[in-house]
């Protein structure tokens, strides 16, 4: 199996004019492109031009596509498909491009005749290779009679001829339940091309989740991988290409799209060869908040949220505070606002490992000012603008706890005059639409945490999307969330949401709320439906009541406590949450009421 792909991406994987995509492509980084047909079709340049134009840019032209319905056809209209098809022929010549791709037929009124597509496939074979071609013939996954890998591979079998081969497309394999095994027995030699995208796994029309929801490998959650291992083992060793398109890439700029398509590339190659090292962020180190200087206000604030200063940094007027096993570091900043978070220290087994792990993926390193002796602390900006700094585990030598001059560096347990907070749940991101794919790309190849499925909750002026993303091992969560609602342009963006964990959710918002923290009212109405759900234990349902706490319960019994105070300066909110009996979700069955009452304040 080859180290290094040769990586191409399709022009329709990217907005934009056609010389446009090419540039971005080759600034990108890519090997190779397939000329989309419409692409070219609207371009003032002949395709000897493009041609050209791609060898200047050091672009090898590896696929012209697609031409479509041109097996299955009645008889008596074959004769205009091999003409349209000398037309396309003719075209590839002219963009050097030896590979055309052929997709299954889609019409109503394809006949379903494994002989007569044999035949047709045959002839097709022999004028393709009139023109030096070689045809390759996909399984669309909405095709007619055609689409599965296996039904196309047995079309090219039947057809008898050396010009048409097999497409593999990863997306059109996995949404119809095929993984690499469909490609057993399957020569290498045979495969004359192979497209790869990645999606989220939908329950839709197949053909409406192609157009709208592919994503490049890394951003959704089929197996990618497990196809492309298998099509590389069979002996293929052509290109390795991307074809996605999706409501996102047609309205991003080409230059960001194809930045973000060879990361992914470079993720997939990375996922078949293992060569790089792999490594996970495992636990929030702590949260960074921002305050002008000498301002005590979000000091203040902390102070009532049970958090109590416990180090100054050595170089820098930045201040550590602790509340049991949660950390808050607070950076003043000419200009700050009053305690928005904005960055996120992580916990990682290897600092140098997700280093060089950044780089080879093309994440730059945030570049920023260290005094002498101070850890390394690399930092590294998320798509949302967020930054993220990695810390090793307390006690090496890279751990953030050692740039402060004095504290208390222990594990963090509860202590009384912290409040005994567990630590830091989890942590609520907001980007977004067009941001999410790339959002959890970043976190999925670079941190190496797991995609949860897509949620929706309806808000009272639109909706919420949420995605939880975690490592294997850790107690790290981070949820991203889309708040779609209307054209609003002043949605909080950002970190808007610290979970914080604690033993005693009762005894915790009684103390919050002496000590004047607004906590966000829950409605009479919520305790009714909660009783009518759940049956929940009358004795419980009075304590949830009377101190107006939220609660859920999943299937094997284990409970949710939580409370919210209502949103801050800048759209962020704090949660506090208990934990009964092995909960292990977000109380999902309680958004809508958090969303109401955030929206009412």
């Amino acid at each position: 199996m080859s180290a290094a792909f040769h990586k191409g991406i399709a022009t329709v994987s990217l907005s934009g004019v056609l010389s446009d995509k090419l540039t971005a492509i080759a600034d990108a980084g890519f090997d190779g492109v397939e000329i989309f047909d419409n692409d070219l079709i609207a371009a003032p340049m002949h395709p000897a031009e493009v041609a050209t134009r791609c060898a200047d840019l050091g672009l090898s032209v590896d696929l012209f596509q697609p031409v479509r319905d041109v097996e299955g056809v009645r008889p008596e209209e074959f004769g205009r498909v091999l003409h349209r098809l000398r037309r396309k022929f003719e075209t590839a010549q002219q963009l050097g491009a030896p590979v055309v791709l052929a997709c299954s037929n889609v019409s109503p009124t394809a006949i379903d005749d494994p002989g007569l597509r044999a035949e047709q496939l045959h002839r097709i074979g022999e004028l393709a290779a009139a023109y030096g071609i070689v045809v390759a013939y996909e399984a669309l996954a909405w095709g007619r009679h055609v689409n599965r890998v296996r039904q196309s591979w047995r079309a090219v079998q039947d057809a008898g001829h050396p010009a048409i081969t097999l497409a593999v497309d990863t997306f059109h394999m996995l949404a119809r339940r095929d993984d690499g095994a469909a490609l057993d027995g399957i020569p290498g030699d045979r495969i004359g091309f192979l497209q790869v995208a990645d999606a989220p796994m939908l329950d839709m029309n197949v053909l409406e989740w192609s157009r709208h929801f592919r994503c490049f490998p890394g951003q959704g959650t089929l197996d990618v991988a497990g196809v492309v291992s298998a099509t590389l083992e069979a002996g293929y060793a052509g290109p390795v290409s991307l074809e996605v398109f999706s409501d996102v890439v047609r309205e991003a700029p080409p230059a960001v799209t194809a930045r973000d398509a060879m990361r992914s590339l470079l993720f997939l190659q990375d996922q078949v060869t293992r060569e790089l090292p792999t490594v996970a962020a495992h636990d929030v180190a702590f949260v960074e908040l921002a305050a002008p200087p000498g301002d005590s206000q979000v000091g203040n604030t902390l102070a009532a949220l049970g958090f109590r200063q416990v180090g100054v940094h050595r170089t820098k007027p930045v201040t550590w505070w602790r509340n049991g096993g949660a950390s808050i570091v607070l950076n003043e900043q000419e200009g700050a606002s009053h305690g928005r978070p904005q960055a996120l220290g992580l916990v990682a087994p290897s600092v140098c490992a997700i280093q060089d792990r950044a780089r080879a993926l093309d994440w730059p390193e945030l570049r920023r000012t260290r005094g002498a002796d101070e850890t390394a602390l690399p930092g590294i900006t998320a798509p949302s603008g967020i930054h993220v700094f990695i810390s090793a585990p307390p006690g090496e030598p890279d751990d953030w706890h050692l740039d402060f001059g004095s504290g208390d560096f222990g594990s963090g347990d509860a202590d009384a005059d912290g409040g005994g907070w567990l630590g830091v749940d989890h942590v609520g991101v907001t980007v977004t639409p067009d941001r999410l794919d790339e959002e959890t790309a970043f976190r999925r190849v670079l941190l190496g945490l797991e995609p949860g499925s897509l949620q929706e909750f309806i808000q009272p002026h639109g909706r919420l999307q949420s995605r939880a993303l975690r490592p294997e091992r850790g107690g790290l969560r981070v949820v991203l969330n889309v708040s779609q609602v209307g054209a609003a342009t002043d949605r909080p963006s950002g970190i808007t949401q610290l979970a914080f964990a604690c033993r005693d959710a009762v005894a915790e918002v009684d103390r919050l709320r002496a000590a004047g923290v607004e906590l966000m009212p829950v409605p009479d109405n919520y305790y009714d439906d909660l009783d009518a759900r759940l049956e929940v234990d009358p004795g419980l349902l009075r304590t949830v009541r009377e101190h107006r706490l939220l609660y859920d319960r999943d299937d094997a019994g284990g409970e949710l406590l939580h409370a919210y105070t209502m949103p801050r300066e800048g759209g962020h909110f704090i949660e506090i949450l208990e934990r009964r009996g092995g909960y292990d979700g977000y109380g999902a069955a309680n958004t809508h009421v958090r969303l109401a009452a955030q929206l009412r304040e």
